[in-house]
């Protein structure tokens, strides 16, 4: 195929990160290559902004980058944020509420700073062992805590309670809710006009590149509507089959160097 990006959009965990959580020699070397051949690269994460920009120095990536699942898009070098959509004070609180009323574990993300109830919560403290982000207490006070929250996350290592929190989050709040799934553990909540795709779009209006021209690769739930909506959608050996059937080509798992592979073939580097 003689497809060739101008813009490679990458999502972080379970894409670029292999299973350990490292960026391989060969995977971070193709993607300097690309952007020195003039290819833009660009991370398209559900993770916050601090949490991602250690990887985003350590590769060389200049041109915005998306956050929070599309809840914001901003530059990495000056901090300049190009779009920002949070979901407002009420829908937070209602959400917390409706959390609280389930006794289901949530946390909020207001202003690049992570809240909880409980830092010792084992939830919370798994979530810190993937992010390393300290995230900051508040206690009972947590649930009535007013905030236009950028982004939403209920956690459960329980598949079945799982399964469940999303089902129910997904019925609840139907349209009011952009809701999608990670992890196999987290219930990622955003601004029902938000995701990766618009997100993505956004950053490559920025940078000058049509969408025909963007390459997105991921491997998430969340990561399904980018997928689709770039010009090529490329899902991880190791995806969901709904997300594999979102994209175009699957390419090797985050343990083989897919995303090497995939900078290689179509740049031939």
């Amino acid at each position: 195929m003689s497809y060739k990006p101008k813009l490679i959009a990458l999502d972080l965990d379970g894409t670029l990160f292999d299973s350990r959580g490292s960026v391989s020699t060969r995977t971070k070397t193709s993607l300097q290559k690309a952007m020195a051949e003039g290819t833009k690269v660009i991370i398209a994460t559900g993770r916050m902004y601090p949490s991602a920009m250690p990887i985003i120095k350590e590769i060389g990536i200049t041109d915005p980058c998306v956050f929070y699942n599309g809840a914001i898009v901003r530059n990495p070098v000056n901090n300049e944020t190009i779009y920002e959509r949070g979901l407002g004070e009420d829908l937070t609180a209602e959400v917390l509420a409706f959390y609280h009323s389930m006794d289901w574990y949530i946390q909020v993300y207001s202003d690049d700073r992570l809240y909880v109830q409980d830092g010792s919560d084992p939830k919370a403290k798994f979530y810190e062992s993937i992010a390393k982000i300290e995230p900051l207490s508040l206690g009972e006070h947590f649930w009535q805590y007013r905030t236009d929250a950028t982004k939403l996350l209920g956690i459960s290592q329980d598949k079945e309670t799982f399964y469940e929190m999303a089902r129910c989050t997904k019925e609840h709040f139907s349209n009011r809710l952009y809701c999608a799934t990670s992890w196999g553990a987290f219930v990622e909540m955003v601004h029902p006009q938000v995701n990766k795709a618009r997100g993505l779009e956004i950053a490559a209006r920025h940078a000058g590149v049509e969408r025909c021209d963007v390459l997105a690769i991921g491997d998430s739930g969340n990561d399904k509507e980018m997928l689709e909506w770039a010009g090529w959608g490329v899902a991880m050996g190791n995806a969901s089959y709904e997300v594999k059937t979102a994209a175009d080509e699957v390419a090797p798992t985050n343990d083989e160097d897919g995303v090497a592979f995939i900078v290689e073939r179509y740049l031939k580097i």
